[in-house]
């Protein structure tokens, strides 16, 4: 084994040293992006704006993101980051609510990103726009991974039988998309957090099982030990 000479050892100091900057300013673009493109939108916010924002030259941000629709793009996929921690299948329905309001905790950490979330709900709809059809795939993935969730907690007599699986999830996204749209017109008057909570709360209560006995009875008394 060889050591290392003084001059690889300063080499490679320098080698992170760039990779830390360059991180930095990456960092620093997309949170700028996501000012930008949540206030104005993808056709409005300029490219240039958004590297002044950041605090490099246009050409600094080109060499992270070669194209605005790149830049855009890498947005949206920061936005779904809140929302990984949601387990499916989870312990219970209980627990998936749990995670839900744990991610739009998450989310409600960064303003901005909500604001972009919102802009990016309407954009997906407009025909020619980087993410036309998006919100379309995503709604069809939430419903084919979570409905049938829905339905084996009801056969586990977690939830009333006479609740309709897709509809209890669709209630429980209409609530997250809903309050955030609510929250962006009146940011200053809505707890976009507590306001979910309380609703997916009622959500819940109101499709729970009643039973006393059996797995259904036990998570809910387990619940209110808790």
């Amino acid at each position: 084994m060889t050591r290392a000479t003084a001059s690889e050892t300063d080499k490679s100091a320098e080698t992170d040293k760039r990779i830390a900057r360059g991180e930095t300013r990456r960092t620093a673009i997309l949170a700028a992006a996501t000012r930008e493109f949540g206030r104005k939108g993808y056709e409005s916010a300029r490219v240039a704006d958004i590297a002044r924002a950041a605090g490099v030259t246009d050409a600094g941000l080109l060499h992270h993101f070669a194209t605005k629709t790149d830049l855009f793009m890498a947005v949206v996929e920061r936005r779904e980051e809140a929302y990984q921690s949601i387990r499916v299948p989870a312990p219970s329905l209980r627990a998936l609510f749990d995670d839900f309001i744990a991610a739009v905790a998450t989310a409600a950490e960064e303003p901005d990103l909500l604001r972009f979330r919102v802009m990016l709900t309407g954009a997906s709809r407009i025909e020619g726009h980087p993410v036309e059809g998006r919100a379309q795939r995503t709604l069809e993935t939430a419903l084919a991974t979570l409905v049938p969730f829905v339905a084996d907690r009801i056969a586990a007599g977690e939830i009333r039988s006479d609740q309709d699986p897709q509809q209890l999830v669709l209630e429980l996204l209409a609530l997250n998309e809903g309050i955030r749209d609510q929250w962006s017109t009146l940011p200053d008057r809505i707890d976009y957090l507590a306001t979910f909570r309380s609703a997916a709360d009622a959500l819940y209560e109101r499709a729970a099982s009643d039973r006393p006995t059996g797995e259904a009875g036990s998570l809910r008394a387990s619940l209110r030990d808790e």
